[in-house]
């Protein structure tokens, strides 16, 4: 049986694990093959390092809460570190002296170049402790138990890979796993996935809000509800998406642009091209751009079936 504790229980994040946990306690419960297979939820701690108000759960139901994590640290199995990078650092350097032998320490940073090399030198120090470096590739509006979820690692050392699975596994049974061999190659993965996306979309919103306020249309109340009335598919799904991202927490946003090298990196690479392609369109070059839609398309598709996307996303917009 372990006892789990979240730190930074009250973030969004926190919260989503605290209701995958409780559930997987109720599914252990009630499915005893599930229980043999997966780490046995006992009782579920709570922190958070701003505010101590999260839930008011009764202790009957081996739920407890509260601002200190040094009242936890000591009688936890797993510890899930659900904070922004800098504040884990600091939390690693409160407890790691306090951790008892054997307890598993999960981070989930979207950027894991700092906190991996900083985690790392802490596991070779303390071998008795289990450090995991893990990445939740999906937000906490998440279905808790969808099988589509997935989870990226980052192992602290070859000899980590086959038992870091095999823990993730005993946690996160339905979830996919991948492991990415590097911290560097994570956050270019991230790069990609995740900041160049945010960085795209923040800008788009900010277009629209430019427009809105144009000359031309300053008579017209609420110009993005009729862009989406007017709207066909591609508007619709951007649109969708970059709203969606503004729900996001501004802290978020600051680290996947400033937090890692690789996004500023990428992000950068993205405007020289964007710079270029404009360039072209303000020149009127038809060639230029025939070819590169061609040219584009043709590399694409050597690797995705574009036709297959193109049907996924009218019966996603037709559902």
């Amino acid at each position: 049986m372990a006892n789990i504790l979240i730190v930074g229980a009250a973030g969004r994040m926190g919260k989503w694990f605290f209701d995958y946990l409780i559930n997987l306690r109720k599914e252990q419960s009630e499915d005893q093959h599930l229980s043999k297979k997966t780490i046995k939820v006992e009782k579920i701690f709570l922190v958070d390092i701003s505010r101590a108000d999260y839930l008011n759960i009764s202790e009957t139901v081996n739920v407890f809460v509260s601002k200190s994590i040094s009242k936890f640290v000591k009688d936890s199995n797993i510890i899930i570190l659900c904070t922004p990078i800098k504040e884990t650092l600091k939390i690693l350097d409160k407890i790691t002296m306090m951790l008892r032998p054997g307890t598993i320490v999960i981070e989930i940073s979207s950027v894991k170049n700092p906190i991996h090399n900083y985690i790392s030198n802490l596991s070779q120090k303390y071998n008795s402790m289990k450090f995991l470096c893990i990445h939740p590739m999906f937000g906490p509006g998440a279905q808790i138990k969808s099988s589509k979820n997935i989870i990226m690692y980052v192992p602290l050392g070859l000899s980590d890979v086959n038992r870091e699975s095999r823990i993730l596994g005993k946690l996160f049974p339905r979830f996919k796993r991948f492991l990415i061999s590097t911290s560097e190659k994570h956050d270019t993965l991230i790069a990609i996935l995740i900041s160049l996306v945010y960085f795209i979309n923040l800008v788009f919103s900010r277009l629209l809000i430019e427009i809105s306020t144009s000359k031309t249309f300053k008579n017209e109340k609420d110009l993005l509800k009729l862009l989406k009335q007017l709207s066909g598919s591609s508007y619709r799904i951007q649109s969708l998406l970059s709203e969606s991202i503004l729900t996001d927490e501004v802290p978020l946003y600051l680290n996947l642009f400033l937090g890692s090298d690789k996004s500023i990196e990428i992000i950068n690479k993205y405007g020289k091209i964007y710079e270029r392609v404009s360039k072209k369109v303000e020149q009127k070059d038809e060639k230029y751009l025939q070819n590169l839609v061609i040219n584009t398309r043709k590399k694409i598709k050597k690797q995705i079936d574009i036709d297959y996307s193109y049907d996924l996303l009218y019966r996603f917009l037709n559902n």
